[in-house]
């Protein structure tokens, strides 16, 4: 015979400790005695969430609940009478319990979206961030103007360098037909996210994934001096202040964010090897962290065949994106 009270229990323990919804999440909840509407399990929800100290947390908890019942969040509020299940309702409690521990809301849901695509990401993966996109336009704008309007039809060839997911590789195919682009990534588990990212959008005739270090799988391809742009969003925080990172970005990959010591290994080590690949003319694209232009600058500044860099900041007002071109023949 059935104890009411243990499956009760068994309930409130579901996700984690007993005490997570104690009364204030979805209380007494029983299938047949006390139904749940949308409405009512967004409110209980956010207000869980923003104790929390979730930021927007209505926003989390009815992407949340569209991602249980498979509808876009923003149908939710057109829907908010009718009854969840038992099931359903049990499926987003464990999500909720697990973002209010600040897991990734794009991990519990497995996708972000980024140049108006979709992408699979997981704990495999850096998270894509919307300051990125800036870097995708730039060099897509660039691509336009500088080859694409005068020399119609050619086919274009770029490196992504540190591809994790392959959103910045797959949003410039997407983009531009004409392209073939080299991802690589040291990480095979973020280069399987990628390669099925490009099989979602149908690419995968046109993204060539590598495994390794920077620019080291790209020797022996015959690619000195063939390349039209260098992209690169590589780990840029400073050893030291990883441990000082908000709780939800620590959970990222530590290989995706740690950039040695100052932050800027992975800068030199791309810089230094740049014009080797580089066409006369072609572009570098570099997204920076706070504080780090000058000395990036420097590096470029060091390498004899490549211009003064162009600075975009980012929506904050940051300098976050640095494009330097290499020199023409005879450009001084």
């Amino acid at each position: 015979m059935n104890n009411p009270q243990s499956k009760q229990r068994s309930l409130r323990l579901v996700g984690g400790k007993a005490e997570i919804f104690s009364g204030r999440l979805f209380c007494g909840y029983h299938p047949g005695k006390s139904a749940r509407t949308v409405k009512e399990v967004l409110e209980k929800s956010a207000s869980f969430l923003r104790e929390r100290r979730i930021e927007n947390p209505r926003l989390n908890a009815e992407i949340l609940l569209g991602y249980v019942l498979g509808k876009s969040h923003s149908h939710l509020c057109l829907e908010s009478h009718p009854l969840l299940s038992f099931s359903q309702l049990t499926k987003f409690r464990r999500l909720v319990i697990k973002r209010s521990r600040h897991q990734s809301l794009s991990y519990l849901i497995g996708r972000q979206n980024f140049m108006n695509l979709s992408f699979l990401v997981n704990s495999k993966v850096y998270i894509p961030r919307p300051e990125t996109e800036i870097l995708v336009e730039e060099v897509l704008k660039w691509l336009r103007e500088s080859l694409l309007e005068t020399q119609t039809g050619r086919r274009v060839t770029i490196i992504d360098l540190g591809t994790g997911c392959g959103n910045i590789a797959i949003s410039l195919a997407t983009e531009l037909p004409e392209a073939i682009v080299y991802a690589v990534d040291i990480s095979s588990e973020a280069l399987k996210v990628a390669a099925s990212n490009a099989e979602l959008h149908h690419l995968k005739d046109r993204i060539v994934f590598l495994k390794g270090d920077l620019f080291r799988p790209l020797e022996g391809m015959s690619l000195t001096g063939r390349v039209d742009a260098i992209v690169s969003n590589p780990p840029y925080v400073a050893r030291d202040e990883m441990g000082s990172l908000p709780p939800e970005v620590r959970k990222e990959p530590e290989i995706a964010l740690d950039g040695g010591k100052e932050g800027l290994e992975f800068y030199q080590r791309i810089i230094s090897l740049t014009s080797q690949f580089l066409k006369r003319g072609g572009l570098l694209t570099l997204e920076i962290g706070y504080k780090q232009l000058q000395k990036v600058k420097d590096m470029i500044a060091c390498q004899e065949d490549m211009q003064p860099p162009r600075i975009v900041k980012d929506y904050q007002g940051i300098e976050r994106i640095v494009l330097s071109k290499k020199k023409m023949a005879g450009e001084g």
